[in-house]
């Protein structure tokens, strides 16, 4: 991707930052430091303010930021990181701009930094949760992860709280599948809770591109590197030390029948880990045997035993691990209303009768 693209890219995601809808917002000139031509500064920001061009959005002109920033006494947009209080009170009663983005490009060696800040107008104050690192070898690399960042740096504040799931750790022999299908059921559910979350690809692209990709138990301080990599608050990691689909057979004496039934069990805990601190937060255990013949024979009368292994995973993570992880002490403040209410209404359901083998499985036959 070349140095263009980089700048298309990075305007398409300001363009879909809702937050700046109905705002007005001014790009301020890129600073470049460390030998970066002035030709890629000043092509960086052309390129990105005539691409900034939407009826939802309002693009403060270059002539008038540098009219607002003379006002206020500045001569460069290098200064907008250091404004002093005089300066803040001024700019917060300049009418026309909500919004600046400040922006650094800087060369260190052989590699690349930008930095990126979102600059509130109205108080002067840069955001410090707005606030993007990346260091690449190149431009094209820096381009690889534009989008995912500006996405995270122009989006709403509640949405900056999020979380990733790291691959689990896995202690017993288990299927393939099993690391793959927990984490993607850990997330759709956690989704469905209204909790924020950093995608599980972004999360595998991310930290296999930094060899970052085989995590387990990590020291605090890697942890706090990891979190730094996804730019997210907390980290969820499973460590699973049972996973296991039991094939029992079984005789009716009454009436001759003999066959198989199954059942599961999965063992482990969620840990809730810092990536500020690299600490553990809390840990949500989970030890669940489950008896399949709660399940119609009709549903599962071709099953494998991978089939049952896989409902094994999508009966434990909803009914025993989300319902700990929202009432974790890290997430217990953070649980969105509608979270709350569903739980409720979980926990009133659970009043009823638990559910009951399927009388059936004594006209099941072998199972094979």
């Amino acid at each position: 991707m070349n140095f263009k693209k980089l700048i298309t890219a990075l305007a398409c995601v300001v363009l879909s930052a809702g937050v700046f809808a109905a705002d007005k917002l001014a790009v301020a000139e890129p600073v470049g430091k460390g030998g970066v031509p002035a030709s890629d500064i000043e092509a960086f920001w052309g390129i990105l303010e005539s691409s900034i061009q939407s009826d939802e959005y309002t693009l403060v002109s270059r002539g008038a930021l540098k009219q607002m920033l003379t006002e206020i006494g500045l001569t460069t947009s290098s200064d907008l990181v250091s404004l002093n209080s005089t300066q803040k009170a001024k700019l917060g009663e300049v009418e026309g701009v909500k919004y600046i983005l400040v922006s650094e490009i800087s060369k260190f060696g052989t590699r690349l930094n930008c930095t990126m800040r979102i600059l509130d107008a109205t108080t002067g104050e840069i955001d410090q949760a707005r606030t993007a690192n990346l260091r690449v070898k190149d431009l094209d690399e820096l381009a690889d992860q534009i989008e995912a960042t500006l996405q995270k740096l122009l989006s709403d504040d509640k949405s900056l709280h999020r979380s990733a799931i790291l691959s689990p750790v896995i202690k017993v022999s288990a299927p393939s599948y099993l690391a793959d299908d927990f984490n993607v059921r850990l997330e759709n559910e956690m989704l469905d809770k209204g909790l924020r979350l950093q995608n599980l690809q972004s999360v595998t692209k991310i930290l296999k591109k930094n060899d970052m990709d085989n995590l387990n138990e990590l020291e605090p301080k890697m942890y706090v590197k990891v979190g730094k990599l996804l730019e997210v608050e907390m980290l969820l990691q499973a460590t699973i030390t049972r996973f296991e689909i039991e094939k029992i057979a079984y005789n009716v004496a009454e009436t001759g029948a003999s066959g198989f039934r199954y059942i599961g069990n999965l063992e482990g805990s969620v840990r809730i880990i810092s990536a500020q601190t690299g600490e553990t937060l809390g840990s949500v255990p989970f030890d669940e045997r489950v008896d399949f013949r709660t399940i119609p024979i009709s549903t599962r009368r071709d099953w494998t035993v991978d089939d049952y292994g896989k409902h094994l995973i999508r009966t434990v993570i909803p009914q025993k691990v989300i319902p700990g992880i929202m009432k974790s002490p890290a997430f217990k403040d953070k649980n969105p209303p509608k979270a709350e209410a569903e739980e409720k209404k979980a926990e009133t359901k659970k009043a009823g009768a638990p559910g009951k083998p399927d009388p059936a499985i004594e006209l099941e036959g072998v199972i094979e």
